[in-house]
């Protein structure tokens, strides 16, 4: 089933809905929420409020894409939770905001809409000028919040070389968005 489809349920306040998609995106959700939480259980509740989350928002939202906007959802849900979590738990989130904090401004600062969707839009055409290889280092640290180590063994390369490539990518990135004229 397509997206608008089951946005209508969602509409139409069919409890389907909720099937439809954790049929369509449940391995998605439990995914971005498993890559911030390392804990199983954890990230099957953050699946199962991400579905009562989007019960609620839609409507009155109708997203054009539910995946990307439950997955938002879910991440959100699962980094609320990480907070709540022991300090070295959240010393994990802060590592990986403090990477970024070097060359892309804080959304704290950011507080117009605007300027938070031209950040977006400039950050995605600096990863389409990288090589696929980057591009899902990036995303799965950044984005899904894994470790080095992590990504490391999933693209079978050293974890000193994932920090190396993410670390010259930050300069990149930061040099990037200086030339796009979006401060840091």
């Amino acid at each position: 089933m397509d997206d608008i489809s089951i946005v209508e349920l969602y509409c139409q306040r069919r409890e389907s809905a909720i099937k439809e998609t954790q049929d369509k995106y449940g391995g998605a959700f439990f995914s971005v929420s498993y890559g911030v939480l390392r804990i199983r259980e954890d990230a099957e509740e953050c699946v199962n409020d991400t579905y009562v989350k989007l019960w609620g928002a839609i409507p009155p939202d109708k997203p054009g894409n539910l995946g990307a906007y439950g997955c938002r959802i879910a991440r959100n849900t699962a980094i609320d939770r990480l907070r709540g979590y022991t300090a070295e738990k959240r010393r994990h989130e802060e590592d990986i905001h403090a990477e970024l904090e070097e060359c892309v401004p804080g959304t704290d600062s950011t507080a117009e809409i605007v300027d938070r969707i031209a950040l977006s839009r400039a950050i995605s055409v600096f990863l389409s000028s990288e090589r696929p290889e980057r591009r899902i280092m990036f995303m799965r640290r950044y984005f899904y919040m894994e470790t080095s180590r992590d990504i490391a063994k999933l693209l079978h390369i050293p974890d000193a070389t994932v920090r190396a490539t993410l670390k010259r990518m930050r300069k990149r990135l930061r040099e990037f968005l200086e030339k796009e004229g979006i401060t840091v």
